[in-house]
């Protein structure tokens, strides 16, 4: 056989694995559409971990890795527009958010960083030594709101802000850059509501992956399925299970998007812990 000849088989192939797929994601439209009605879950790893094993047993071994990560591929993408099918079907995402701003009259800041704070007198600013103070302040509605710097751009990110966001119910709804000597600071102001405008570019999110193996990378290409960019990603240690880490992660979309209402309830569901962290707008790339 000539390599032409192989490639003419390879289109052959392709082209009925196009006609398959059509299928596959009409039974996919099938199940949506019944789960819809049920409120069944979408994700079932133990049923797929089933039918994988299944699927796999009469497989020679040099290439049962690739079929089953074609088979892993094809669950995915399969779980992905069930997911954007339900929300179409039923509303069910479950996310409350204002659209307006909040007025700020008081803030509160951490002493260190009181020199970023550019907007407000002194007078209607608190400083506190720590951000558990800040958010105190905020449940406690003696303050508006707060500001911080949340990342250090090229030198690092505050992990003992972005743990209080994760705890205390807060939300980032405005970013801006500060320039600082030959760096720049992601300076973010947060109150205790979500706030989503259409003006809006970034979402930050935290999740937690379920304890098996690939679950990170699928995660990952759940989010590159959807067509999204990320424009920032790290991890700390999860404080409430051993061995495990919390993901930090600022997304390139906006939460009035359907197909990142899609990406959000898809990671809501497959993830072992999720949380909306702000909803903002940022200057910078992948605008």
């Amino acid at each position: 056989m000539t390599l032409d000849e192989v490639r003419k088989e390879i289109d052959r192939v392709d082209h009925e694995i196009k006609g398959l797929f059509r299928e596959r994601m009409m039974l996919a439209d099938a199940v949506a559409r019944v789960k819809a009605e049920t409120e069944d879950a979408i994700y079932k790893p133990e049923r797929e971990e089933s039918i994988i094993s299944n699927l796999t047993g009469d497989i020679d071994a040099n290439i049962k890795k690739e079929y089953t990560a074609l088979i892993k591929r094809i669950m995915e993408i399969s779980r992905k527009y069930q997911y954007g099918r339900t929300l179409e079907l039923r509303d069910c995402l479950n996310i409350s958010f204002d659209r307006e701003e909040p007025e700020v009259h008081s803030l509160a800041m951490v002493k260190p960083e009181l020199y970023i704070c550019q907007d407000y007198s002194k007078d209607m600013v608190t400083a506190v030594d720590g951000f558990k103070q800040v958010a105190d302040l905020i449940r406690q509605k003696k303050v508006d709101a707060g500001m911080g710097i949340l990342e250090d751009i090229s030198y690092g990110v505050s992990d003992e802000l972005h743990e209080i966001l994760s705890e205390s119910g807060l939300y980032i709804y405005r970013c801006h850059v500060v320039p600082e000597n030959d760096h720049n600071k992601k300076v973010v102001t947060f109150a205790d509501r979500l706030i989503v405008t259409e003006a809006h570019n970034r979402l930050k999110v935290m999740f937690v992956c379920r304890n098996k193996s690939g679950s990170l990378s699928s995660i990952l290409s759940m989010i590159a399925d959807y067509g999204v960019n990320l424009t920032e990603i790290h991890s700390t240690p999860n404080r409430k299970s051993n061995w495990n880490y919390r993901f930090y992660m600022e997304l390139n979309g906006n939460l009035l998007q359907k197909e990142i209402q899609s990406l959000v309830f898809q990671l809501m569901n497959e993830t072992e812990e999720f949380r909306i962290l702000g909803s903002y707008f940022c200057e910078g790339d992948f605008q």
